[in-house]
């Protein structure tokens, strides 16, 4: 078993529960780490063996983009949840957000959250 993963994936959205957050467009930042089977892939050196990371990278920032959500918490759930059913090669996935303005006084506040098949 291996992790494939991404770090530090900004995605521009809106989320958010207060009202001016319902307005403007924050910086989230995304760790997705994604256990799987490398072996066939390894063995044959093919990418259709594999998760390809780059996919992973432009389906969340189209996702993320696509969601209407006010909590961290229902965002992480269901972008776990649609890469599941993407990436058949995906046994478990950790997705880390961090949202840098949520706190005034911290550098960022985030949810960390795990599934696996």
């Amino acid at each position: 078993m291996a992790t494939i993963f991404i770090n530090d994936l900004r995605v521009d959205t809106v989320i958010g529960l207060c009202e001016w957050e319902r307005h403007v467009e924050q910086s989230l930042y995304f760790d997705v780490a994604m256990a799987t089977d490398i072996g066939s892939a390894a063995d044959g050196d093919d990418l259709d063996k594999t998760i390809d990371y780059a996919a992973v990278a432009t389906q969340v920032e189209s996702f993320v983009k696509d969601q209407n959500c006010l909590l961290l918490e229902t965002l992480v759930q269901r972008l776990m949840k649609y890469l599941l059913q993407h990436h058949l090669a995906i046994a478990e996935i950790t997705v880390t957000i961090r949202k840098p303005q949520a706190i005034a006084k911290a550098s960022c506040a985030g949810i960390t959250a795990s599934i696996s098949r």
